[in-house]
């Protein structure tokens, strides 16, 4: 692909522990990244079965708050669906398919569609848990979601159009603010209700707690370290008009395995656990 700038041919070189020569990739590293390829699809597929079965079921007999925490799910499951058949990593600007659909700035822009449509049935769950129970404090809660994840998705942005590692960590800090909010609505819920605590408000904590652990100790250090590598080796970040072109057009094609193990993580457990969250949460 085209390079516009003088940034992506430094950011190579910045990042050569990612990019190997075609002479040194072994039919090892392919096969577990095509084995990594294959789970994502076949959790995909699965997970679309699963929505499928959820729209059937309530259909008949959704309210509006169901109906819309449906309408939600399925655009996130969609979302993750093609974002899973057709993976990429922003800033290095790596794909796994040489396709104009592995385009970053279309992938980011379906992956923002998605995180405003899981915030939303955040904020729909929240509301409802505040109006069930009259507990004020877990309405306020869900007041600030949609902010904190306005300005997530905007500091993504920032990132994937400048190659500053930095906004990605802010994003993921943001995340994790709003991970710890849902649970403390979660916990006012419980505490306002009584009795034994059912198997959906465990899910949620389980949920919010596993997510704040891995944005802490693997995502937020992983962005950390790359935005270091890139100021040690005098990375020029770019300009918001050069970075958007370089998004629209721009990717590497690449099926090694030290490509893309820093990333694996997080996207498994994205495009897996994050989509059945959504899903469960349709039934609360």
């Amino acid at each position: 692909m085209e390079d516009l700038t003088g940034a992506p041919r430094v950011y190579q070189e910045v990042h050569k522990s990612f990019r190997k020569s075609e002479g040194r990739h072994t039919i090892v590293p392919a096969t577990l990244t095509y084995r990594w390829w294959q789970f994502l699809c076949a959790v995909s597929v699965a997970n679309i079965l699963l929505w499928t079965l959820a729209a059937w079921r309530v259909s008949r007999e959704a309210d509006g708050y169901q109906f819309k925490q449906l309408i939600l799910s399925g655009l996130f499951v969609g979302a993750c669906a093609f974002r899973s058949i057709l993976p990429r990593i922003d800033l290095e600007r790596m794909c796994l398919w040489d396709s104009p659909f592995s385009s970053v700035f279309l992938g980011r822009s379906v992956a923002t569609i998605a995180e405003i449509c899981f915030a939303l049935q955040c904020v729909l769950l929240l509301f409802k848990l505040s109006h069930s129970t009259g507990a004020s404090i877990i309405h306020t809660i869900g007041l600030t979601v949609l902010p904190i994840i306005f300005v997530a998705e905007l500091a993504c942005w920032c990132a994937v159009v400048t190659l500053n590692h930095i906004g990605h960590a802010m994003e993921e800090l943001l995340w994790s603010i709003m991970a710890v909010l849902v649970a403390t609505g979660l916990v006012i819920y419980y505490e306002q209700t009584g009795g034994g605590l059912p198997l959906w408000v465990a899910i949620g904590l389980i949920a919010s707690a596993g997510t704040t652990a891995l944005i802490m100790f693997v995502d937020i250090p992983l962005y950390i370290a790359r935005w270091r590598t890139g100021r040690r080796s005098g990375l020029r970040y770019l300009r918001i008009r050069d970075g958007l072109k370089d998004a629209f057009v721009r990717r590497q094609v690449t099926q090694a395995i030290e490509d893309w193990r820093g990333d694996v993580l997080w996207m498994s457990l994205y495009f897996s656990a994050g989509v059945w969250v959504s899903l469960v949460i349709v039934f609360v």
